[in-house]
């Protein structure tokens, strides 16, 4: 274990989320206690519970993190201009994809979670709007919530099932491609 250290204000906080994100990224949620991110910033166990109030409180600062990720890379790609639909699909399939630990606790946090805590808010809301933005094909209300639902929905299911292998492809891109074809009502085959 490394030598206790003396933080100041949010300098622990913020070592200690960075230390809990490197573990999300690396095993999921799972692999997030307070006494392995305090070994690994170097405090008692105890000094997290001040910032955070506990595992969930500090699980949910990742996640806002990690919304915060994902909301960057889906307005880069929807802001590139071209395909606006393709470019959130392509950015959504690829964070999911290459962060599949901090992909699962984004998605994994409820809403009394994410109304709870107010940068968790935030971003979620960040997501939210670029989904209806890049997604809603013009539709306003509730019929573009429910485009966004449905089309939301077809991703994250469709990510699941090729992460457990019962949907194939031969790489990112022909998944993109497949998610793309999905979302616009046109399935084919993912292969080749």
């Amino acid at each position: 274990m490394p030598a206790k250290t003396s933080y100041h204000h949010g300098d622990l906080a913020r070592a200690a989320l960075d230390a809990a994100f490197e573990l999300v990224r690396a095993g999921g949620a799972e692999a997030v206690s307070m006494r392995e991110v305090a070994a690994k910033v170097g405090v008692a166990h105890r000094a997290l519970y001040r910032p955070f109030g506990g595992r969930e409180g500090l699980l949910n600062a990742v996640a806002a993190r990690g919304y915060e990720i994902l909301a960057d890379r889906l307005e880069a790609a929807i802001g590139e201009g071209g395909e606006v639909r393709r470019g959130f699909v392509a950015a959504y399939a690829r964070f999911a994809l290459e962060e599949p630990g901090l992909y699962g606790l984004v998605m994994d946090r409820d809403r009394k979670q994410i109304a709870a805590t107010p940068a968790l808010k935030a971003a979620s809301d960040r997501v939210i709007a670029l989904s209806l933005q890049a997604l809603a094909g013009g539709a306003r209300g509730a019929e573009g919530r429910d485009r966004v639902i449905a089309i939301w929905s077809l991703l994250h299911g469709a990510v699941a099932l090729y992460r457990s292998g019962l949907i194939r492809a031969s790489g990112t891109e022909p998944l993109v491609d497949y998610l793309v074809a999905l979302s616009e009502g046109a399935p084919f085959s993912a292969g080749k």
